[in-house]
């Protein structure tokens, strides 16, 4: 079923409107659209900007292969110059892909390697989903626009997605551990093998590296990597062996049984039966005036990280942070923390867009930060069609502040740091569901005011 409000717009069920079926009928429109689908079954989210009907860009966040994070992955710029880069992106105005030509020495060829790897992969992700939902509009953008991807045509990336969806889980089962913590090494003694892909596997490997920096380094999707690696494994060429972890993360399972019930309830409320039958991922996006408290708190939320593509995960300094928490045997708690600043508007907007809820975490009652609250309420809204996330204002401090305009509601949370990651889990759910129920009661009454 398709949902239209005017002819720059639509929205629907991806098990109606298949993404094969959408990516082919933006390119015969011929338009500037902005595409964004969520998969509720695996929290995904992907979003891509096409101009004249052909894809320039394509952000799925959190998914840990940003350009700044392939680049660091690959050793092409190393931590510093990562951060240097996302601290001056607000103040430049230009794009981080931008930014990575200006103040590196890459060339434009090189970074146009990376950007159409990281297309290439989050459109093989999105292409096999079979459950979902999207919304389509019309997309007048700034830099996202400018790109020219160079990708395989669609029926090509088809069949690289079948034939990755089946292999990877199987390849993955085989490793030692996941792959962001899967180190592979050569073997003291091992030949140099002939087949063209295992020889730039054995170059590569002058040091131990991480399944996703091997990735990185060779631009080579991930199943073909790994499905080369241990055939090279099973030939004694080369070792895998799981990264040693210093510190456990708190893990969402340890969680109150009662978190289960309460992300289950949440979902009931903000989906429709169309959309959320069968759903058991709820994204929340995270976003605070202050840089990194929204990171501070994700990271302090536990859960399993994304697909980390740095041996050391510290996204304090770029402002980002994903986890998932899983609760219970099926569910999970997507939770992403953002610096608005860092994003692109195209990428910011189609988030905000189809997150099912946006916290704002506040640590201060300083006008400048309500202000900010107030700019992002107003983009999480949108122009008021379709999808529209939950707004729950988070206060960590110890007194309530006037959110002005309030949002669907607010939580206070004093001392969390002391707190165990399970309780705090367990009262952002909680916040969320009042926010739904609030908003729920306000929709049946036919008012809009906010209270």
């Amino acid at each position: 079923m398709i949902h239209r409000a005017a002819a720059t717009r639509a929205s629907g069920s991806l098990a109606v409107l298949t993404p094969p079926a959408l990516f082919d009928a933006v390119r015969h429109a011929r338009r500037d659209l902005r595409l964004v689908m969520r998969s509720p079954a695996t929290g995904g989210l992907v979003v891509v900007v096409f101009s004249q009907g052909e894809p320039t860009m394509v952000f799925s966040p959190g998914d840990g292969r940003s350009v700044g994070e392939l680049l660091l992955a690959a050793g092409v710029i190393d931590q510093p110059t990562l951060a240097m880069l996302v601290q001056e992106r607000p103040a430049s105005g230009s794009s981080l892909e931008d930014l990575v030509r200006e103040k590196t020495s890459l060339t434009r060829g090189e970074v146009q390697r990376f950007l159409d790897f990281q297309a290439r992969m989050r459109m093989l992700d999105a292409l096999v989903w079979e459950e979902g939902f999207f919304e389509l509009e019309e997309y007048r953008g700034g830099g996202e626009v400018s790109f020219s991807l160079r990708l395989p045509n669609l029926t090509s990336l088809l069949v690289r997605a079948r034939a990755r969806v089946e292999a990877l889980p199987r390849l993955v089962d085989r490793l030692p551990a996941s792959p962001g913590n899967t180190l592979v090494r050569r073997r003291r003694g091992g030949a140099r093998p002939s087949d063209a892909l295992q020889a730039g596997i054995y170059a590569a490997l002058e040091q131990p590296l991480l399944v996703p920096q091997l990735v990185a380094r060779l631009l080579v999707d991930d199943d073909l990597v790994l499905d080369a690696v241990l055939d090279m494994v099973q030939e004694k060429v080369l070792a895998v062996q799981p990264r040693a972890v210093l510190a456990p993360t708190p893990n969402g399972e340890s969680a109150d049984p009662r978190c289960g019930a309460l992300l289950r309830a949440v979902i009931e409320k903000v989906r429709d039966a169309e959309v959320g039958q069968g759903a058991v991922a709820l994204w929340v996006v995270l976003v605070s005036a202050t840089p990194d408290d929204a990171t501070h708190v994700v990271s302090f939320l536990g859960g399993e990280p994304g697909v980390v593509m740095v041996s050391d995960p510290a996204g304090v300094s770029t402002g980002l942070a994903s986890r998932t928490i899983r609760l219970g045997a099926d569910g999970r708690l997507c939770l992403l923390a953002v610096r608005p600043e860092s994003l692109s508007r195209g990428a910011l907007e189609g988030v905000m867009a189809r997150c099912d809820g946006v916290a704002l975490v506040r640590t201060s009652g300083e006008e400048e930060e309500l202000d900010r609250w107030q700019q992002l309420r107003r983009l999480a809204e949108g122009p008021g069609f379709g999808w529209q996330p939950l707004l729950l204002g988070l206060e960590l401090g110890n007194r309530t502040l006037s959110w002005g305009d309030y949002p669907d509601a607010t939580l206070t949370i004093s001392e969390w740091e002391t707190r165990e990651p399970s309780w705090l889990v367990e009262r952002l759910l909680e916040g969320l569901l009042a926010a739904a129920g609030c908003r729920q009661s306000r929709q049946s009454e036919g008012t809009g005011n906010r209270g």
